[in-house]
């Protein structure tokens, strides 16, 4: 039996800035339910109204299954303190061996990290690619440009930068990390400050997430009808339903986006 390796690109697919978990509510609002008109605005990690999604969308928040999850892509949560905050709590169960330790220290020092070296070991590889899958997984590092670089003897191999989450666990727990010492989750160190801002403050992010996915929804539009004026797409039914969606989505974004000037001019 041979052991499965993940192979680099493998290791850059699956490493994301996503970092599960409950954070503490931002607020006294209630949990949306999931049925609920506005449930497409909740918050992934506390359940209840995002005020960056809420602020921008108001009422006109769309009820269809369909377009909760596009709208809930316009939320900043790279931004949002309760995502980080979020992704702390989640770390209380994660145990760092050495191979993770010696990532992040090294991504710390050096800044991009190929995970692997020419002339390291099968077994040094596979090893540090598994331990770069378990920091991406616990958004401690993500992929670096196309997520692999070519290196001098030919292969791409897997390339990961330290996250803001990243950057926090190494200023908040490097002493644990460098001193080869389990990790004490509840004992960050004094002046370390999670990153993130409040998500009342990110109505511009999203509005500007809603602009390019304006943008983009027109752009994919063009791209069918062009499509299917061409003979490229003879599917009736698909042409129809996608052509649908775009159009309910561009329709939805361009109102948003009319709306927003008021929202300035009340603020």
């Amino acid at each position: 039996m041979h052991q499965i390796v993940p192979k680099a690109s493998g290791v850059a697919d699956a490493l994301h800035h996503g970092v599960p978990g409950p954070a503490a509510p931002y607020d006294a609002r209630p949990p949306v339910a999931c049925d609920a008109p506005g449930a497409a605005l909740a918050c992934p990690h506390s359940g209840r109204p995002c005020p960056a999604l809420a602020g921008l969308f108001g009422p006109l928040a769309p009820p269809e299954d369909e377009a909760r999850a596009w709208l809930s892509g316009l939320a900043p949560c790279t931004h949002c303190r309760v995502s980080f905050a979020a992704g702390h709590a989640s770390l209380r169960h994660l145990r760092l061996g050495q191979r993770e330790r010696e990532i992040l220290l090294a991504a710390e020092a050096g800044g991009p990290l190929c995970v692997t070296e020419p002339g390291m070991s099968r077994s040094v590889s596979a090893a540090r690619r598994r331990a770069a899958l378990s920091l991406g997984k616990a958004g401690l590092v993500a992929p670096y440009g196309g997520g692999a670089r070519q290196s001098a003897a030919g292969p791409l191999r897997a390339t990961v930068e330290l996250t803001e989450l990243g950057r926090f666990v190494l200023a908040a727990y490097g002493r644990f990390l460098k001193g080869g010492k389990p990790v004490r989750w509840t004992r960050p160190a004094r002046g370390a400050v999670l990153p993130g801002r409040d998500p009342s403050e990110l109505l511009g992010e999203t509005l500007a997430r809603t602009q390019a996915a304006l943008r983009g929804s027109l752009t994919e539009l063009k791209g069918v009808l062009v499509a299917a004026i061409s003979g490229r797409l003879k599917d009736v039914g698909e042409l129809d339903a996608v052509t649908r969606h775009l159009e309910r989505k561009a329709t939805l974004l361009k109102a948003v986006l009319e709306r927003a000037p008021r929202l300035g001019a009340g603020a």
